[in-house]
């Protein structure tokens, strides 16, 4: 059986391995600018303490809670050759690193039953997976998993257990959370979870009657920690303002109610972290109630020795449900915590059955689980059911890189303005730093190859007023983006057309049709407008996308597109859509179908490209490639509504009552659907 042991606990560090190992997308990840600060602290020796990467908002008070994390992202890309083998250098860093979070979890766990540490780390691992990304978190999830395992540790051994010291003495391993907090403070903002799970500890010692002086001396030097920063008690209290009005939500700090009510339906990783949550309340049920007919002692006093566990996954579990971005705390947790909820119900002897018989099957069904786990995720099945651009691999995205060497090639000359996602990206590839060491002259207005950008990825280093009187007003109203980019002196427009707010689409919309702002660049990610001056013409003579040249234009990029790579093909088409160029958006998705027949985008994507080019042909193409997506899964209310209408319109008013029926199936408190409803049943009356 050891031998079969450690074939499961290879198994295990595999699945975690290949879902670690996935590509890199760099449009809308923070690890640009994370580099591009990394390399302004290690050439000045100092951390900025406002905002220097912005031309609009330079001067404005910055406390960068991840300086440490940044210096050590810029000296691993420093050893690559170039960007792409520097951010692979990053990417496998970050899988060591979680590799490493997880392995000192296993000792955490390793003496329960291997099929409850089996169990619960298949749910912890894919629950976790929907944030992988190469950020500084990845860093607290490392601290945190120590955290757990010297407290794991503590709660489990004698008060005077531990490492022996020089003279042959024991001291407790909680000594080493202050030196942890240390680093921590200075890598992420999360370090505010170290204070957390230690009071924890302290309320089950308070509950068991066995605090002592010690426990709680460690206790201050944790706190005492948190002030080993460069910005002292501001920067110790800091996360006590994450929740601060910013002007700006991001999503991954959004509530989970909140992105369900406004995307209509939960995201599939957020499934997975209610499905976990049930199936841990399920394993605490099972575990206090078959310990409580085992055991002489009440199950009041079996709740107290569980106080650290029961308080550590509801208050995590709290937190993800407050922002999205909190449940990979979640997902760490809960291995731990359910490994010892399944080891109770393992671990009883039964009457109804031999257990001994039954783990042959067990450890030949464990394996089966964990292989077909690990091809699950290396074919791309698992990203894809979660909706997610990541791949199995090392890929990184060139989609930003060619827009930025376009406008360096062109010596295109700034201020630019750019959307919130693609800040970051602009800031690592234009940031002006001197070869001298120094920084660049932050009063600078952001002209020249070199640039600051209009906004980055960190709201909280703009004003409020920034946001609500000023990005977003610029995208939404025509007066103001003309008053604005005058005021600013914007020269060009650099966007990730990936943008999804309702204020980027819009104007992305708006100034494609805007003669002042020609077209130059477009690709699957990016698209760049010139405004119409002397100084640009040189590049939009020769450069200028217009429709007589887009068909062209889309064949060349359509030869450049990786054809696994439906991410690509459906961003692509997206844009040509918002652009109205709908032609060549068909066309594009037409290639995804070609290309994978059985991709639901494809024909979602074509079927409505088509119903707006609004005749008979196109119509009756729209519906086919619509019912076509709604087979393959994606039975959404858009697409039965919008087949429904079209049924309708082709006088096939049986299939529209049909498909507007299933779309209030998905939305029953539609009310314009109810009335189209009522509108075709009455023309089916009258028929």
């Amino acid at each position: 059986m050891r031998t079969l042991n450690k074939v499961i606990i290879a198994l295990i560090f595999i699945l975690a391995g290949v879902l670690f190992f996935h590509s890199f997308t760099s449009i809308n990840a923070d690890i640009g600018r994370h580099i591009k600060l990394g390399e302004i602290i290690w050439q000045t020796g100092t951390v900025p303490k406002i905002n220097l990467l912005s031309f609009t908002a330079s001067e404005y008070p910055f406390i960068n809670h991840h300086w440490l994390s940044e210096v050590v992202f810029y000296k691993i890309y420093s050893l690559g050759s170039n960007w792409m083998t520097g951010l692979k250098a990053i990417m496998l860093f970050k899988v060591a690193v979680l590799l490493g979070t997880y392995l000192v979890f296993y000792f955490t766990v390793r003496k329960n039953n291997i099929f409850s540490v089996v169990f619960a780390f298949i749910v912890s691992i894919f629950v976790f997976s929907a944030r992988t990304e190469a950020r500084p978190e990845i860093f607290s999830y490392l601290f945190f998993s120590i955290y757990l395992f010297i407290i794991f540790r503590a709660r489990n051994s004698s008060p005077r257990s531990g490492l022996k010291n020089l003279q042959g003495r024991t001291f407790n391993y909680l000594w080493f959370l202050p030196i942890v907090q240390l680093f921590w403070v200075n890598t992420h903002i999360y370090f505010a979870m170290g204070p957390i799970i230690y009071s924890l500890f302290l309320i089950e010692k308070v509950v068991l009657k066995k605090i002592n002086r010690q426990d709680l001396l460690i206790g201050l030097l944790i706190i005492s920690a948190n002030l080993a920063n460069p910005n002292f008690i501001a920067g110790a209290l800091y996360p006590l303002k994450v929740l601060n009005n910013y002007g700006y939500s991001v999503a991954e700090n959004s509530s989970l109610f909140f992105l369900a009510r406004y995307f209509g339906q939960w995201a599939p990783q957020d499934k997975l972290f209610l499905i976990s949550l049930f199936i841990l309340a399920g394993s605490f049920a099972l575990s206090f109630c078959l310990r409580g007919r085992t055991s002489n002692n009440p199950r009041t006093d079996l709740v107290k020795i569980r106080t650290f566990d029961l308080l550590l996954v509801a208050i995590t579990a709290a937190l993800s449900f407050k922002m999205q971005r909190n449940i990979p705390l979640f997902a760490l947790s809960l291995w731990p915590v359910m490994a010892k909820n399944l080891d109770n119900f393992s671990n009883l002897e039964f009457r109804i059955f031999n257990f001994e018989k039954l783990k042959r099957w067990l450890y030949a069904f464990t394996v089966f689980i964990l292989v077909i786990s690990v091809y699950f995720v290396v074919s791309g099945r698992f990203y894809f059911w979660l909706d997610s651009a990541k791949k199995f691999g090392l890929e990184v995205s060139s989609s930003a890189q060619d827009g930025t060497d376009f406008v360096k090639i062109n010596n295109i000359q700034g201020p630019v303005f750019n959307n919130f996602d693609i800040g970051s990206y602009l800031v690592w590839q234009l940031y002006p730093v001197r070869t001298n060491g120094s920084q660049g002259d932050p009063t600078s207005n952001g002209t020249g190859p070199e640039q600051r950008v209009f906004v980055d990825g960190r709201p909280e280093a703009y004003p409020i007023l920034f946001f609500e009187n000023i990005y977003k007003p610029m995208q939404r109203d025509e007066r103001v983006w003309e008053e604005m980019s005058l005021k600013y002196g914007i020269s060009y427009v650099f966007f990730a057309h990936t943008d999804m707010t309702e204020w980027g689409e819009e104007f992305l919309t708006r100034i494609s049709k805007d003669k002042g702002w020609p077209m130059v660049f477009l690709n699957d990610s990016i698209v760049i407008f010139l405004k119409n001056t002397d100084t640009n013409r040189p590049a939009i003579d020769k450069y200028k996308i217009t429709e007589d040249n887009i068909s062209e234009k889309i064949t060349q990029i359509l030869n450049k597109l990786d054809k696994k790579d439906d991410n690509a093909f459906v961003n692509f088409g997206n844009a040509l859509y918002r652009f109205r160029w709908l032609t060549g958006s068909a066309k594009v998705f037409e290639a995804l179908i070609k290309n994978q027949p059985d991709n639901p985008y494809g024909y979602q994507g074509a079927g409505y490209a088509y119903v707006v080019m609004n005749d008979l042909a196109t119509q009756q193409k729209a519906a086919d490639n619509l019912k076509k997506a709604i087979d393959l899964g994606f039975k959404t209310f858009n697409n039965y509504f919008t087949l429904g209408i079209i049924n309708a319109n082709l006088g096939n008013f049986f299939m529209a009552e049909e498909n507007i029926k299933k779309a209030l199936e998905a939305d029953p408190g539609n009310q314009n659907a109810k009335q189209v409803l009522e509108t075709i049943r009455k023309k089916i009356y009258l028929q």
